[in-house]
C-alpha cells in the first residue's frame, strides 16, 4: 500500500514537470546549481507577450528546460526527469519542423 501511494505521488508529480518555475520549497538547492530556470508557464507568457522574434528564440528556451533538467539532475538525484526534458525536446523540435511554413510566415510579421 505504501508503495502505491509513492508511486501516485511520484506520478502526480511528474504531471507537473516543466510547467511551472522550481520553487525553493520543492528544491532548495536548485538556484545554486541553476542559473537560468525556464518552465512551459513562463515560455506561454513570453508567447502571449509576443517576447520571441522567431522560433529559435522560442526553441532555445524550451532547450533550456532540458538543460536545467540535466544539470540539476547530473547527479542521479532524479534519473527520470533528464529523459523527459528530451523528449520534451524532440517534440518541440518536431511541432516546429511540422509548421515550418506557417511559423515562417508568422515571423515575417513581427517587428525585429
Amino acid at each position: 500500500m505504501v508503495r502505491i501511494m509513492h508511486l501516485n505521488q511520484t506520478t502526480q508529480k511528474r504531471r507537473g514537470l516543466f510547467l511551472k518555475p522550481v520553487s525553493k520549497k520543492d528544491a532548495p538547492d536548485y538556484f545554486d546549481i541553476v542559473k537560468r530556470p525556464m518552465d512551459l508557464s513562463t515560455i506561454r507568457d513570453k508567447v502571449r507577450k509576443i517576447e520571441y522574434r522567431n522560433h529559435e528564440q522560442f526553441r532555445h528556451d524550451v532547450w533550456q528546460i532540458q538543460l536545467n533538467a540535466h544539470l540539476y539532475n547530473n547527479n542521479g538525484r532524479n534519473p527520470g526527469i533528464p529523459p523527459l526534458a528530451d523528449q520534451l525536446l524532440e517534440i518541440c523540435d518536431c511541432l516546429l519542423e511540422d509548421y515550418g511554413d506557417q511559423l515562417a510566415e508568422a515571423e515575417k510579421g513581427i517587428d525585429r
